[in-house]
């Protein structure tokens, strides 16, 4: 055999625990740095201790001999072991009897299994994370195209341009004066889609006609676009508080005259609005768009087919 230095050399770059032993008494003479590691054992006291203390049950010892004796060699045999401060842990060991210096040499191996169960875990959460983000990913764009190609038929604009368009009037308004004013309308009866008993079509129809009416309604300097799947935003140039009021009116008018059939039965539209005006101060549209939420909350709070303006 190699000198002990070369020889514990050797052993420590094997991937895996390695321990050799006693045949007869089970006795640790030799193992490597990861053995000791992984039975929370110094080296030095690791050596000379019974391999049996290991195992978390004792009869394992009993039956890896008796498999030993009739195959010649254990291999991968899942077991569960235990180091010197009582944590068990699965291992799946290998044995063999073999013979090193003119002598016959116990040589075991095992490799701790709970860091690869902890990393199938891991792995399995990670993609079952991915299969629902793929899913949810091609959901949402489903639904945008959808609302991207109603939105095409309409002439409705996405949020980006609108809020481009507010911006470069806010900043036309600054340098040459006027007025701009917005609007929040809302559908609050929006038919809500039951796969069971529908495909959705009353709900597409409706958005698409309370689209297609703001569009109309509304003058071709002005911006129409769709916040979300229920409201639409309306950018007015050179409207004042007032102006946006009395189009508000018009639409809620030309809103309640939509009808759609859900379920069988005919309803009627009904809808909310929020107004709100570029103040004198305010050099950004974003304080606004602000109060066009909270105008349209309290237009719901109020009932149905209501209008409420903050200045």
């Amino acid at each position: 055999m190699a000198s002990f230095p070369s020889f514990q050399s050797l052993i420590d770059t094997v991937q895996g625990a390695l321990l050799l032993a006693q045949p007869a008494s089970g006795r640790i003479i030799s193992a490597n740095q990861l053995a000791a590691i992984l039975l929370a054992t110094p080296h030095d006291e690791l050596l000379g201790r019974d391999f049996v203390q290991y195992l978390q049950h004792p009869a394992d010892a009993a039956e890896l001999k008796s498999l030993l004796a009739s195959n010649s060699m254990v291999y991968n045999r899942r077991l569960q072991m235990k180091t010197a401060t009582g944590r068990h842990f699965e291992v799946q060991l290998s044995l063999r009897e073999v013979m090193l210096d003119d002598s016959s040499t116990l040589v075991i191996s095992f490799s701790d299994r709970t860091e690869s169960q902890l990393m199938s875990q891991l792995l399995n959460f990670e993609h079952q994370l991915v299969e629902r983000s793929l899913n949810l990913v091609k959901s949402m764009k489903h639904e945008q195209q959808t609302s991207h190609d109603d939105d095409q038929l309409t002439g409705v604009v996405g949020m980006p341009q609108l809020l481009s368009g507010a911006h470069a009037e806010t900043g036309r308004i600054r340098r040459y004066g006027g007025d701009l004013s917005g609007m929040a309308v809302q559908l609050i009866n929006i038919p809500q889609l039951i796969p069971q008993q529908d495909n959705g079509s009353a709900r597409r129809h409706l958005l698409r006609l309370a689209g297609s009416l703001c569009v109309q309604s509304t003058r071709d300097s002005d911006l129409v676009a769709r916040q979300e799947d229920d409201v639409f935003l309306v950018l007015m140039p050179n409207t004042s508080l007032e102006g946006a009021h009395e189009l508000g009116r018009r639409l809620l008018h030309s809103l309640g005259q939509l009808t759609y059939i859900h379920l069988g039965q005919e309803e009627k539209a009904q809808a909310c609005i929020g107004i709100s005006a570029l103040r004198l101060e305010e050099n950004s549209p974003n304080a606004m768009l602000d109060r066009l939420q909270g105008a349209l909350s309290l237009a719901r709070i109020a009932g149905a087919n209501q209008i409420h303006r903050q200045a």
